[in-house]
């Protein structure tokens, strides 16, 4: 057990990859701090859950639909000065939310028109923002640096949260937004101090990015392995991330925990998600991709089977604990298979179409349980999806289905993938902040 941490955490001996690391984890603090002042502020303005939705909708469909050009100049660029470019237009995206509301703004139109340029900002950046570690970590520490990767995000999503609940309680929502204006200068000064060797770009002629997004579509529906992970990931879309965020129904109406119930219930997914990084990062050589998958999967599901059913809160938070270790466990391995499988020159754009297919399908499976919710009750909508999920789940676990994941075929030393969460949580039905 000692050799397998010691194994994982000699990711943190490269220099470049540290300094992504040290960076990603005071940004991801600060978009933390943003994801909960939002919804905050939409709903102190409107007290409507449905302004909520909107807003979210408008962040996450333009993340969606911008990836074919933020992979189109991934690919064609050197990715560092891309990220440069791209975090530097998230900064101001956050500034502009913080001199909104220092201006007295107080539209919800004017903060869903933010959130619009803050997907359009973050869509140009993800294809780049995980193509890049391929530069930074060689194939034998692949799926560690993964693993840690999503650990800096999830160890972000304990802080973030907490620290913004303070510091909206204290000194208001604008606050918020400053912090997350300052923590970019953490990635941006990161990306700076990187020594990285220029990388041989095979991209030419005019930048056409929707028919690049179709070839590489077409190029990841060729390849079985890519295949099956963007096919497993819609899954975990559709069913994990949306059980996730929609838990906020069970900790509201059948716990009364109110808002700091699911601030709790969320810390648990993340501390879930970094105590399990260290040995999902071990076991790369001792098993095959698929088996992991096919395991976290399983488990994913009945973590929120868990939560569905459980007649105490205390038992929630253990289901959640579950899902966060299942969703890191999955989200790596499958991150890991797409790296180890696709080419260079199409790298950052399949990330995009990845990208896609799991920012598209979490918001229409929060439509789908949110409708199953307010037609029933959270625990029968909770058990039915999560029901559903675990249906799903083993029958991927059942006759090699999940095998390609297992290949080798891109024959490139790539790396790791940063987790990729789109969604931000609603608060609680009924919460007007004060």
């Amino acid at each position: 057990m000692t050799h397998r941490f010691r194994d994982t955490f000699a990711v943190f001996g490269l220099r470049n990859y540290r300094l992504f690391w040290i960076g990603g984890v005071i940004s991801n603090t600060g978009r933390w701090c943003h994801a909960v002042a939002v919804p905050i502020v939409i709903y102190d303005l409107t007290s409507s859950a449905g302004w909520v939705g909107f807003a979210g909708f408008a962040q996450i469909m333009p993340m969606a639909f911008m990836g074919p050009f933020g992979g189109a100049v991934a690919d064609r660029y050197q990715r560092r000065q891309v990220l440069l470019l791209t975090q530097s237009f998230q900064a101001l995206t956050a500034a502009g939310l913080a001199i909104l509301w220092f201006a007295s703004v107080r539209s919800p139109l004017a903060y869903v028109a933010m959130s619009v340029l803050v997907g359009v900002a973050a869509g140009m950046n993800l294809p780049a923002w995980q193509a890049i570690v391929s530069e930074l970590v060689p194939r034998n520490m692949l799926l560690a640096g993964i693993t840690l990767n999503s650990a800096q995000f999830n160890s972000s999503r304990m802080i973030g949260p907490a620290l913004a609940g303070l510091t909206i309680a204290a000194w208001g929502p604008g606050w918020a937004f400053v912090i997350n204006t300052a923590s970019y200068g953490a990635v941006l000064t990161a990306l700076a101090m990187m020594h990285m060797p220029l990388r041989e770009i095979t991209s030419n002629g005019r930048l056409r990015p929707i028919v690049e997004f179709v070839v590489a579509a077409r190029y990841a529906a060729s390849s079985r392995g890519i295949r099956t992970a963007i096919s497993a990931v819609a899954v975990v879309g559709f069913f994990g991330l949306s059980l996730q965020m929609l838990s906020i129904a069970i900790v509201e109406e059948i716990h009364q925990r109110g808002e700091r119930g699911f601030g709790l219930m969320l810390s648990c997914v993340g501390l879930g998600a970094v105590l399990s990084a260290p040995f999902v990062g071990g076991i790369a050589a001792r098993f095959d991709r698929s088996r992991i998958v096919e395991f976290a999967l399983v488990l994913y599901a009945s973590g929120s089977l868990v939560v569905a059913f459980a007649p105490w809160f205390n038992l929630v938070l253990v289901g959640s604990f579950a899902m966060g270790s299942a969703h890191l466990a999955t989200a790596s391995t499958l991150n890991t298979a797409i790296q180890l499988q696709v080419e260079e020159a199409f790298r950052a754009k399949v990330l995009a179409v990845f990208i896609m297919m799991l920012t598209v399908s979490n918001p229409i499976g929060q439509i789908v349980l949110g409708q199953l919710i307010d037609a029933t009750s959270p625990r029968i909508a909770y058990a039915i999806a999560g029901g559903a999920f675990i249906v799903i789940a083993l029958w991927l676990a059942s006759g090699g289905r999940l095998v390609g994941l297992n290949s080798h075929d891109g024959g490139y030393e790539p790396a790791s993938v940063a987790e990729v969460h789109p969604s931000t949580p609603l608060p609680p039905r009924g919460y007007a902040p004060s």
